[in-house]
């Protein structure tokens, strides 16, 4: 089944049309474009959606399942914004954990792009909200006053791409969402940073991800989340660069499925 946002004129499927004809490898495109087939001698290598298939099924389903990955991210000590996992009925275990948070954000389990995303003042608003859903698995997290996102896109441990998102407000929540209205400025990061989102990369067993990773007010920066896939349609449309930039990911990433 087909899922994530959908946008009529994916230019990532005519940027890797483009790279393929460069490199002589056969293209093939199924189910209206989501399905994508690259061949190069005895190799076939596919991409679903967003999703390239350098990483295994397990560790791209971990990145998907937000509260999996926090706890995979805390037990390795590594620092990660908090996520619990809250079902449609909201347990007493549940509530006394959240009991400790002033302010809630949910967002469900699985899911990108922002979608879904409620900050509520008290836990009785958040767990109301979530009992009335048809969503059954939410992930909630402390409100944190971020003051700075920024995205890193690993192949490997190497960065192919760094940016920080400048967010917009909606209903009363600051969304880094590109998708959302958010505007993506590319940017160096320290060491220090850059080895965070690796060694985040490396916990998951992950070969292709992007880390988002969160600045507070005191500075302290952890890991928000981890994605298996690679859509970078909105950051290619803000500028003639941004498409240049994205385009070179991309080819990067051909390149280490045909290697």
């Amino acid at each position: 089944m087909q899922d994530g946002e959908y946008i009529v004129d994916r230019w990532m499927v005519k940027m890797l049309r483009d790279i393929c004809a460069e490199r002589g490898v056969s293209f093939d495109s199924y189910s209206d474009d989501w399905l994508l087939e690259l061949k190069f001698s005895s190799k076939t290598h596919r991409v679903f959606g967003y999703r390239f298939d350098l990483n295994d099924s397990v560790s791209a389903s971990v990145a998907q399942d937000k509260v999996a990955t926090y706890q995979v991210l805390a037990k390795a000590s590594i620092p990660a914004v908090p996520h619990v996992l809250v079902r449609t009925k909201v347990s007493h275990a549940d509530r006394k954990v959240m009991g400790d948070w002033q302010k809630v954000v949910i967002k469900p389990l699985v899911g990108t792009s922002g979608h879904g995303v409620h900050l509520f003042d008290n836990i009785d608003a958040a767990i109301a909200h979530i009992e009335e859903s048809p969503i059954a698995a939410w992930a909630a997290a402390p409100f944190i006053d971020i003051i700075r996102e920024i995205r890193v896109i690993l192949l490997n441990g190497v960065p192919l791409l760094i940016y920080e998102k400048q967010p917009v407000t909606i209903r009363g929540l600051k969304m880094f969402n590109l998708g959302l209205g958010a505007t993506p400025k590319d940017i160096e990061i320290s060491d220090e940073l850059l080895q965070l989102a690796i060694s985040a990369q490396k916990e998951l067993c992950l070969r292709l991800s992007t880390i988002d990773i969160v600045e507070d007010g005191a500075g302290e920066s952890r890991v928000l989340e981890i994605n298996d896939s690679i859509m970078m349609e909105h950051y290619a449309r803000h500028s003639p660069e941004n498409k240049q930039r994205a385009a070179q990911v991309y080819s990067a990433i051909v390149n280490a499925m045909m290697r």
